[in-house]
């Protein structure tokens, strides 16, 4: 993992993006994300219902959590945007899922709610090479989550550490900004909101 000392406290940055995900095993997940973008809110709904089983602690019962992880799942499953953009809409993920107080230690139960939860949406359309998928899909995303909520805390310990030195003030009400030459991770999470209506539709076309 690469890292930026520049400015004292490293800072993590965006690795390159690794192999892609085998062509077939991406149109399986790709077919499946399809139809369940029609079922978003219920995909929500479940993944919360199964994942506050596992992890009752969950800040606002799991509703922000279980929104995000959907969205972001399905998005990166849909989008045509480019390997780096996905990558860094999932560090966002894992940095805003930090901010919140979620554990890294836990995205292992998050994994077995989500194969979970896509199970029961899919209903008569499950078999077992689709759990194989989605499972091989989350293993392929978590390391770009971990890498998002490292970045987070650092950045938010290098301001902190600043702050009470005097160095800076820190801007009102916001998140700190990231370092020079860095992805700005705030903005790229703006994409999961702006084409969420897009994939909709993109997703309806791959599912017939």
């Amino acid at each position: 993992m690469a890292s930026d000392t520049s400015q004292g406290a490293p800072i993590a940055r965006a690795p390159d993006p690794g192999p892609p995900l085998n062509p077939a095993l991406l149109q399986v997940i790709r077919s499946s994300a399809g139809r369940l973008t029609q079922l978003q809110d219920a995909f929500i709904r479940q993944l919360r219902a199964d994942i506050i089983t596992m992890i009752p602690d969950l800040a606002e019962d799991g509703w922000a959590f279980s929104d995000r992880m959907v969205r972001a799942v399905l998005w990166a499953a849909t989008t045509d945007q480019p390997a780096q953009m996905i990558t860094d809409g999932l560090r966002w993920l894992g940095a805003a899922n930090w901010r919140e107080g979620f554990p890294e230690t836990q995205y292992v139960s998050v994994a077995h709610a989500l194969v979970r939860a896509v199970h029961v949406l899919s209903e008569s359309d499950w078999y077992t090479s689709l759990g194989s998928a989605w499972i091989s899909y989350f293993l392929w995303m978590k390391p770009y989550l971990i890498l998002g909520a490292q970045q987070a805390a650092q950045e938010a310990a290098q301001q902190a550490a600043q702050e009470a030195a005097g160095l800076v003030q820190g801007p009102p009400g916001g998140h700190p900004p990231g370092p020079d030459g860095d992805v700005d991770l705030e903005s790229v999470g703006n994409l999961l909101d702006d084409e969420d209506e897009d994939d909709v539709g993109t997703a309806r076309s791959w599912s017939r």
